[in-house]
């Protein structure tokens, strides 16, 4: 089935209300970070290595062969067995995990059982959560991540504050929770299962470079915490701070917010907290802030634009969310396990590690980002030797042919929005309706498409598009 992007704009603006159930990726973060980063969930930093470890290795199984077999599962968000395996092996391995105490022996089954089925319910979860926001338009896979994570800031502290059989209780029940937000979510989307079907028959290149930066990010992010455990639960206001940011520009400003300033923010902010952490004493609490700051709104946007690209470009979102997320996990066990080890034999010198993460940082800052990666599918192409019918077909719709304009002229996202509109025929109170911006956003959206592809009228335009 055909949508347009106005199309799923309209399906979500039906309930009149702010649809909350969109938000069960922030239950699922809550889970998460509440299992691995949560102080008072973990006696230890030790205790927290191993489920860390343990959970990530299962995690990275399942990611990889979600991605390898993408072509054959694609979509699961809309297969009951695949949502309901992530809820109920998130919440077993959550309840058994935390029997571990019982016993040597059992305790050590228990514990790795429990972790191998929190890190398979990982990925599932976020797999299908990322399949549905990349059904999504820009602005509402904005607003709905943010919120999430402000959500997820917000529970990780409410439940840090419940007695320890009552934080078992909550933590263990949040990813069915977050199943049943995703089950309710899909009521509201049209059925696109023949879309996403599609589009997993073609085939792009390697996302290398989102691939690499994530690495990096989660890999200073990991390494930050594992230097400073202790501030886990106080960084976490980082990522409330940052979530609350973008909410706030993507709900009130988002015809003038560019999401690509945090790219721009996000590694001073890190190099910042380190620079803290590392060589000024007292100060972890305020480093890991700033930090967690850098990574959650590196992390938003990298899930923004990734969404952004399978949604415009008909990428599968389980092959694209898949790798990158392997190489995410892949870098942070790499760093927990490395500072661990570094710690075991005395080389656990935080001046060495803090500048070993801000050089690193800085690097890739300078030679993997940049404005046209978040114009543009990111490095990500199809490949001509192997491109299908279902990516040569997309290039021939009228939104793949507006998609070439928009880049071959230098269109911004919301720009290449109107232009689909206007390539429609749409006049400028339908434009306004569609994209619910006011009268005058909209006719200097159409002005400066006018002037970039020199044209003078929208008649210019519909045959613009025709032709190509």
């Amino acid at each position: 089935m055909e949508s347009t992007a106005a199309d799923r704009d309209l399906i979500l603006s039906k309930t009149g209300l702010f649809p909350l159930r969109f938000l069960g990726v922030g239950v699922y973060l809550a889970w998460l970070f509440t299992i691995h980063f949560s102080t008072s969930v973990f006696e230890t930093s030790d205790r927290a290595l191993d489920s860390l470890i343990l959970s990530n290795l299962a995690n990275l199984t399942c990611l990889v062969l979600a991605a390898f077999f993408a072509r054959k599962i694609a979509p699961i968000s809309t297969k009951k067995g695949f949502v309901w395996t992530a809820g109920a092996s998130s919440f077993l391995g959550t309840a058994v995990a935390s029997l571990a105490p019982l016993g040597a022996v059992a305790g050590d089954f228990l514990f790795v059982a429990g972790n191998a089925l929190i890190g398979a319910g990982t990925s599932l979860l976020i797999l299908i959560w990322s399949e549905l926001y990349a059904s999504l338009p820009r602005r509402d896979a904005s607003i709905f991540y943010s919120s999430s994570f402000m959500l997820a800031a917000i529970l990780f502290y409410a439940v840090s504050m419940l007695d320890s059989l009552w934080q078992i209780a909550i933590i263990a029940l949040l990813p069915v929770v977050s199943m049943t937000m995703l089950t309710l979510s899909l009521r509201l989307l049209p059925d696109q299962a023949e879309e996403v079907k599609e589009s997993a028959e073609s085939h792009w290149s390697f996302p290398i470079r989102p691939s690499i930066l994530l690495a990096v990010y989660a890999f200073a992010s990991t390494l930050s915490r594992s230097m400073s455990f202790d501030s886990n639960d106080v960084g976490m206001l980082g990522m409330l701070l940052i979530a609350a940011i973008v909410l706030v520009c993507n709900v009130f400003l988002f015809d003038k917010f560019d999401a690509r300033l945090l790219y721009k923010v996000t590694p001073p902010l890190m190099i910042g907290g380190f620079l803290l952490i590392s060589f000024f004493s007292g100060f972890d609490g305020l480093g890991n802030v700033l930090i967690n700051a850098g990574f959650s709104g590196f992390v938003i946007l990298t899930l923004i634009v990734l969404s952004n690209i399978s949604y415009t470009y008909g990428v599968t979102a389980i092959w694209l969310f898949g790798l990158t997320r392997a190489f995410r996990v892949l870098a942070s066990t790499a760093a927990a396990y490395g500072y661990s080890w570094a710690a075991s034999v005395g080389l656990d010198d935080k001046a060495v590690f803090g500048a070993f993460a801000i050089v690193l940082i800085a690097t890739c800052a300078m030679f993997f980002l940049s404005d046209k990666d978040f114009t543009s599918t990111w490095g990500i192409n199809p490949l001509p030797a192997k491109r299908s019918d279902a990516v040569e077909e997309f290039f021939e719709t009228l939104q793949g042919k507006c998609s070439i304009i928009a880049h071959r002229f230098g269109l911004t996202q919301r720009e290449e929005e109107v232009l689909v509109l206007l390539a429609q025929d749409k006049s400028i109170a339908e434009v306004e309706e569609a994209l619910v911006i006011s009268n005058g956003t909209a006719k200097s959206h159409i002005r400066h498409i006018y002037a970039k592809l020199d044209v003078h009228a929208r008649e210019e335009i519909v045959e613009m598009v025709r032709d190509l």
